[in-house]
């Protein structure tokens, strides 16, 4: 039975002889591994995107797994090995045993290296929210939000796009976008809604990863202290990279999505410790598991007291209205992933009213509805 393309990809990622042949860039497997991939258009497709994963980074030492360091350290005994049979031909013992010793010292060095790195990576990697912000505090005023209640909480960004951010988390962006584009920097769990803007694209600034959107929705889950960055996807497009990655400033200055695109209901998921990026079906839309991950806004003739709680309830906000001047108010209207302005902007324009946020309340003025 054939493989399915996923399989395939993980295979990849653990096959020793795969990982070498990409970080060194051996030509000799070159035909081997074009022709493996010949086959069938799954295993193409997987050598790609492993292939992707695996250089996706510029500091390929990070990326040595223990199955890859036993590899290494079989290749060199092999090496010994050819060279003891040469000497023993020659009955040259005492530079045999001296270069066994060579080969079994150098095996070792990879192993602590290897170690050493991947520790060294991790424990630097918890500051990574202030330098992140460092980045793009030159000449502009910050602003920092932090979520330490119990339940998410609505923020608006200056472009209008919505961030519900969970509990125990925190978003740092200027208080004016640039003209070139719009950043934000995230640590722990958040619901994007980003405004449609072609001509400045959205970046979120996760730990080491990067998500970059020109207009839909997502989750992302990046806490500093956990193993993985999280990227799922609810509607339209987003490419996600490692900041590290060698080719991050083509992806980031490009007009189009590049990288690793994800679709609705895939998701990304970063290895932190080893910067391995993996391309997934997400189990289930709900990622954060948060309501306005599943919830659709389809409204048909529905008591406008109905709209505003399902709005409350998803962006985590209070609306207060008058309920008995608008208690005859309803709306017919179909809202998709637009942020939560766009909303109420087609809201108010419905029923004649106006809307104004203020903090995490939104105060709605309205006529009575014959």
């Amino acid at each position: 039975m054939d493989q399915l393309p996923d399989e395939l990809f993980q295979d990849l990622l653990n096959n020793p002889a795969f990982i070498a042949w990409v970080l060194e860039e051996n030509p000799e497997l070159d035909q081997y591994w074009k022709n493996w991939a010949a086959r069938d258009c799954s295993r193409k497709e997987a050598l790609q995107q492993a292939r992707f994963t695996l250089l996706s980074s510029n500091n390929e030492t990070h990326r040595i797994t223990d199955e890859h360091i036993a590899y290494k350290i079989s290749q060199s005994l092999e090496i010994a090995k050819r060279r003891e049979n040469i000497l023993n031909k020659n009955n040259h013992s005492q530079n045999l045993n001296a270069l066994r010793a060579g080969w079994m010292a150098a095996a070792s060095v990879i192993v602590l290296m290897a170690i050493g790195l991947v520790f060294y990576k991790y424990d630097n990697s918890k500051s990574l929210f202030t330098e992140n912000q460092r980045q793009f505090s030159q000449n502009n005023e910050i602003v920092e939000v932090l979520n330490s209640s119990e339940e998410a909480r609505y923020v608006q960004l200056p472009d209008g796009s919505s961030v519900v951010l969970q509990k125990n988390s925190r978003i740092s962006y200027t208080r004016q976008f640039g003209p070139n584009n719009r950043v934000v920097i995230l640590s722990g769990e958040a619901f994007f809604e980003v405004t449609k803007d072609a001509g400045r694209p959205f970046f979120v600034y996760a730990n080491e990863l990067v998500t970059k959107v020109l207009g839909t929705s997502f989750s992302i889950k990046a806490d500093e202290s956990g193993g993985n960055v999280l990227v799922a996807v609810k509607t339209g497009k987003v490419s996600v990279f490692s900041n590290s990655d060698k080719h991050a400033d083509d992806y980031k200055n490009s007009s189009k999505l590049s990288a690793l695109l994800l679709t609705p209901n895939q998701q990304a998921s970063f290895e932190r410790s080893k910067l391995l990026l993996t391309r997934t079906l997400a189990k289930g839309s709900a990622l954060l598991k948060i309501p306005i991950e599943n919830q659709s806004f389809i409204y048909q003739e529905t008591p406008i007291s109905e709209v505003f709680a399902s709005l409350e309830k998803a962006y985590g906000i209070d609306i207060t209205f008058n309920e008995q001047v608008m208690a005859h108010c309803s709306i017919t209207a179909t809202l998709g992933d637009e942020p939560l302005e766009n909303k109420l902007k087609w809201i108010c324009t419905i029923l004649e009213a106006t809307y104004e946020v203020s903090d995490n309340k939104i105060t709605i003025t309205g006529k009575a509805c014959q």
